[in-house]
């Protein structure tokens, strides 16, 4: 479980994401629309008033919230929750005077500094991002048989837990690995259930219109699992890079083994829920910051940092190739990659956003010469074999592999009239992150985890 504060700073964290898959779930009646990536986007209602279309919300600002919060109980009125902790600071930013690790974690600095995190929402140049409804986001995970399935690493850990914050705001009530479940003992499976007699679960359930037995499974699900793939398939790939089959393996990557086999039995729709429980099951996934020289230590040095990374970025080419070829067949699926994140180096200097994206690109350039220069010795290279200059490039990787995935999909429709399978998605957070120097939970300390998304929901 996540420190408090940790946890309610990314309760707001959501809120671009979820629009998507709420965005993209199917309304009365349901009409295919025009999407800018792909020439099709399947099951996408037109949009009503002045919503941003889903590869429009992303790009835009972050602006002032109006009317500001001026003091933490505006604060918590604004984000009450009588099922979870309310978040009652935020690390200050360092005093140097103080040294590099000694942050201030009581008292007014640090309701200052929650307000000015807090004090920002995101607003697209184009439209608006559509209201968060809790009801009606249930309402649609329980109208698919596997409902939402996070998969990747903490951060992904840290959505999971963000959105249950948001859920139990709206008085939404949970069991969580009941003994019926598959895997209900793993340590890195957490599984969510609507309490069935809690008169909001009764509500939405007849909102859904399926059965009594769709609220026997999850409707959001966690699976922790840091590579998507195990250490048979890292050392396959890595020894015919070079790597030693004597390689001492002495990673600590958390697990879920067979989680390819779990979504697709959890997504299978079931006999007594036909006509009803109708709707695609949502897999939102992510392969991010350990895909790194510094945790690929199988693989043999070389000349330079260029042919170094050259492999790793080999490396996961073809873990993307086994994961794709694994869970692409899964019909009823749509699969959501989340882009990786950037880090920001030296973010205890940044005390608010960037004011568009362009001035962040130019600000955040040459990311590895700026995390050396923090250090001395040979914690220099270790920091440039952190590699956070390569989670844009694996984030492209993933992109030119989703437009292939659904151009071959929209031909095969074309031809045929249908086509079965996954759907996939590539949901593109990038550029609201890159501007939120300002919105890591430590400064000073953790310039790449717990990257806040604060949106206004």
């Amino acid at each position: 479980m996540l420190p408090t504060p940790v946890r309610l700073s990314l309760a707001i964290i959501l809120g671009g994401f979820l629009y998507w898959i709420l965005s993209l779930a199917p309304r009365e009646p349901p009409k295919p629309v025009h999407n800018l990536r792909y020439s099709q986007v399947e099951n996408v209602t037109e949009p009503k008033d002045n919503w941003c279309q889903p590869d429009e919300c992303a790009s835009g600002r972050w602006e002032p919230r109006q009317p500001p919060f001026t003091s933490l109980e505006q604060f918590k009125e604004a984000y009450a929750n009588r099922l979870d902790v309310l978040w009652k600071g935020c690390s200050a930013i360092p005093d140097p005077n103080l040294g590099p690790k000694k942050v201030s974690t009581k008292g007014s600095v640090d309701e200052i500094r929650l307000m000015q995190v807090m004090n920002w929402t995101w607003t697209p140049y184009i439209g608006e991002l559509r209201k968060w409804d809790a009801e009606e986001f249930m309402v649609r995970l329980l109208k698919s048989p596997g409902g939402l399935i996070i998969i990747g690493d903490s951060i992904s850990g840290q959505h999971h837990h963000a959105l249950g914050y948001l859920l139990n705001q709206a008085n939404l009530d949970f069991d969580r690995n009941s003994p019926h479940l598959p895997m209900y003992d793993h340590k890195n499976v957490h599984q969510m259930l609507l309490k069935p007699h809690d008169p909001l679960t009764r509500k939405v359930l007849e909102r859904a219109g399926v059965p009594e037995s769709r609220l026997n499974r999850p409707v959001v699900t966690m699976l922790e699992e840091h590579m998507l793939i195990g250490q048979r398939d890292i050392r396959a790939i890595t020894e015919r890079l070079g790597a030693s089959k004597d390689y001492r393996w002495y990673h600590n990557f958390q697990r879920v083994p067979g989680w390819e086999k779990y979504v697709a039995d959890a997504v299978e729709p079931r006999p007594e829920e036909e006509g009803t429980v109708t709707e695609d099951s949502i897999l939102l996934m992510n392969a991010g910051a350990h895909w790194s020289r510094h945790e690929l230590a199988m693989l043999p040095p070389r000349p330079t940092d260029k042919e170094e990374q050259a492999r790793v970025k080999e490396t996961y080419k073809q873990m993307m190739k086994l994961v794709i070829g694994r869970i692409k067949h899964i019909d009823k699926l749509s699969i959501f990659y989340r882009s990786t994140a950037p880090g920001h180096p030296v973010c205890e200097n940044s005390a608010n956003p960037y004011s568009n994206n362009i001035i962040a690109r130019e600000a955040e350039k040459h990311i590895t010469p700026r995390l050396k220069a923090q250090v001395e010795g040979d914690v220099k290279q270790q920091r440039a074999r952190w590699d956070w200059d390569l989670f844009e490039v694996h984030n492209q990787l993933w992109r030119n592999a989703i437009d292939g995935l659904m151009r071959d999909r929209a031909w095969r429709r074309s031809r045929t009239g249908m086509a079965q399978g996954a759907k996939w998605y590539y949901l593109d957070l990038w550029s609201l992150n890159l501007q939120r120097p300002d919105a890591h939970s430590e400064p000073g300390i953790d310039c790449l985890h717990c990257e806040h998304l604060l949106i206004n929901l």
